[in-house]
């Protein structure tokens, strides 16, 4: 469909380079940026990626999975972890962020527990996608100590010098962000805290990635808002996971889905204006982003754009990408798949992260002279093979460890130089894996997918 382009206005942003939702539940949410558009410039360069990169996957025939390690910063004034009332609540738990990474791998695997009772519609079942991302929480720091709680960096802001919470975005941007990032090349950078200030209401906003076009890249929204120290997804600490502060109708963790889906390149289904374009054809046109949740069981609710988007299938209300409560939420499309991927694939800051391994305490395929490990198939539907091979007889162990540094399962043997082992996965989730040989001799990690 031809639609009218809408350059962003800089006053309207408030700042650079950001999406936001907000979380006003008596009206349809707006954004507290003020109603940003799709950005010209920016959306040709990435068409302009995008063609570039399915030309190359059309010669290709295995899928990518890729995988994305998350180190959250969790914002908070001195405070006892899990501290649940308004002042204190900011301190949130581990179990809080490994729900969040839980629910950020179901929904951008297709493994949500939801989508088949809020997907019902042929043409949205048919256009629902695996977008094959997979995220993991981080087990080091950039200094490689090993962190005390995986994916977590929590800050005392008083230890900062920064002023006390709540936080309006002006102040995240020119002040938490530049002044706590971890390489993002590296890591998936996830700011919580709470919003203050004109901001108050606000659940969380992203930062576009850079678009590679020709010798001169196309940053976040034209040039504005790129820089490497404020790459990320900000979260106000009511609207993650699925327990400790998690708020109703946001307490499912599609907040964070959402934004990341913007981090990843997708812009609001509506294209951020009355039945505009967010470059995905196999998202209708709708005329305004959704409030509330119009049905839980897949009901056809009017896109408003006539012969665009008829009655049915009416609005897509239950995409990441609308303002849908977290209930409706369900479902990315092969469009919006394509676009992620195109950005995992060639985008600066997003490509790099595929080869990071702060996943792993050891490093994956970390260089161990005297143990030798191969593991296959890989990806695997549930049965792996690891082929050890050690230069003396002596004890080690096989560890199979999931993206929240969980250890699923265990092989000990005594007094041997290896062999082929056998590991039975097919009582485990679809997802990312990290498998450990541990001796006395060092260790080695290899990454593997289980599909």
């Amino acid at each position: 469909m031809n639609k009218i382009f809408t350059t962003l206005s800089l006053s309207a942003l408030g700042f650079f380079g950001t999406i936001a939702q907000n979380s006003n539940v008596q009206d349809p949410p707006i954004n507290r940026c003020g109603s940003p558009k799709v950005n010209h410039a920016y959306e040709a360069a990435f068409q302009e990626m995008l063609a570039k990169h399915e030309r190359f996957a059309n010669g290709r025939t295995a899928s990518v999975v890729y995988n994305i390690p998350v180190i959250f910063h969790i914002l908070h004034s001195g405070v006892p972890v899990n501290s649940n009332t308004a002042t204190t609540g900011r301190n949130i738990s581990q179990a809080q962020v490994n729900s969040q990474i839980t629910v950020l791998n179901q929904d951008f695997r297709k493994t949500n527990t939801n989508f088949a009772t809020t997907v019902t519609q042929s043409a949205f079942v048919n256009a629902a996608a695996d977008c094959e991302i997979n995220f993991c929480a981080a087990k080091v720091s950039p200094t490689g100590a090993v962190l005390a709680e995986p994916g977590i960096d929590r800050i005392n802001v008083s230890t900062k010098g920064w002023s006390a919470l709540p936080y309006t975005m002006s102040y995240i941007e020119s002040t938490v962000k530049p002044g706590s990032s971890w390489d993002p090349t590296k890591y998936l950078n996830i700011w919580i805290l709470e919003f203050g200030g004109a901001d108050i209401g606000t659940l969380g906003y992203a930062q576009f990635p850079t678009i590679p076009s020709g010798t001169a890249p196309v940053t976040d929204m034209v040039g504005q808002g790129g820089a490497a120290n404020t790459d990320g997804v900000v979260f106000d600490y009511q609207y993650v996971g699925t327990t400790g502060t998690a708020t109703s109708p946001y307490n499912l963790g599609r907040t964070a889905t959402h934004e990341i889906g913007h981090w990843l390149g997708l812009w609001h289904i509506n294209g951020d204006t009355s039945c505009g374009n967010d470059y995905c054809s196999d998202t209708p046109a709708q005329s305004s982003l959704t409030g509330g949740c119009p049905s839980t069981t897949g009901g056809t609710s009017a896109a408003g754009c006539g012969t665009v988007s008829p009655n049915p299938p009416g609005k897509m209300y239950q995409n990441y990408m609308d303002y849908s409560d977290d209930r409706c939420m369900s479902m990315f499309t092969a469009g919006q798949k394509a676009r992620i991927q195109a950005v995992m694939a060639n985008c600066v800051r997003r490509t790099s992260l595929t080869t990071s391994t702060v996943c792993s305490t050891a490093g994956v395929e970390e260089n161990v002279s005297n143990i030798e490990m191969t593991v296959y198939p890989n990806p695997t539907n549930g049965e792996l093979f690891v082929d050890v091979n050690l230069l003396d007889t002596q004890d080690f162990t096989i560890s199979v460890v999931n993206t929240l540094g969980q250890t699923v399962k265990e092989v000990k043997q005594v007094q041997s130089n290896g062999g082929k082992i056998k590991i039975d996965l097919s009582d485990k989730n679809v997802g990312v894996y990290f498998v450990s040989i541990k001796s006395k001799s060092g260790s080695k990690v290899k990454r593997i997918v289980l599909q």
